[in-house]
This record gives structure tokens, C-alpha cells and sequence, in this order.
């Protein structure tokens, strides 16, 4: 589902206009990320949850040159799904 899809379907299921839904999104992912440049968990009821992990550094090797070279840290967005979204996935199947 892209973008605009989603932003259709909030429109539809919620009754709003595209300039309210467009804004309720663009609210909802700064309070997101706000949150994670504080370092706080975001949970999303029934969904899961955000934070933000340090990835450590490590030794990489090229596969084509085989050369070696070291990737430096970095901070990364990790997600865990809930367990109620693992479930109606495995459902499908």
C-alpha cells in the first residue's frame, strides 16, 4: 500500500477531508519521531512497537573485490510486532 492509498483509506473509514487526514498523518509520524530522538519506546496498540537500538561496529567483506573494511556504529529504528498482529498474519496462511 503506498502513500496515497493509505491516506485514501483514513479518508474513507474516518469521514475526514484529504487536508485533515493528510494532517492527522503528518502529526502522528513528528510525535513518532520526536519520541525516538528522545530514546522513548513508541507502542502502537495491536500493532507493536518503535525504538531506537545502536547497531555495533563491524568488519565487512566485500563479496565481488573481497576487500575488508570496517563499518562504523549507528543508531537504527527497530520494530517488534505485537503479538495480536502476529496472529492475524499467521492466519492468512
Amino acid at each position: 500500500m503506498k502513500a496515497i492509498e493509505f491516506s485514501a483509506e483514513l479518508q474513507k473509514r474516518l469521514g475526514l477531508s484529504k487536508k485533515e487526514t493528510d494532517r492527522l498523518i503528518n502529526e502522528t509520524v513528528e510525535v513518532i519521531t520526536d519520541q525516538l530522538q528522545k530514546n522513548n519506546v513508541v507502542s502502537l496498540h495491536n500493532l507493536g512497537y518503535l525504538e531506537v537500538k545502536k547497531r555495533n561496529e563491524r568488519l565487512m567483506v566485500n563479496p565481488v573485490t573481497g576487500k575488508r573494511s570496517l563499518v562504523p556504529p549507528k543508531l537504527i529504528v527497530g520494530f517488534k510486532a505485537s503479538t495480536s498482529l502476529k496472529e492475524k498474519i499467521k492466519e492468512l496462511s
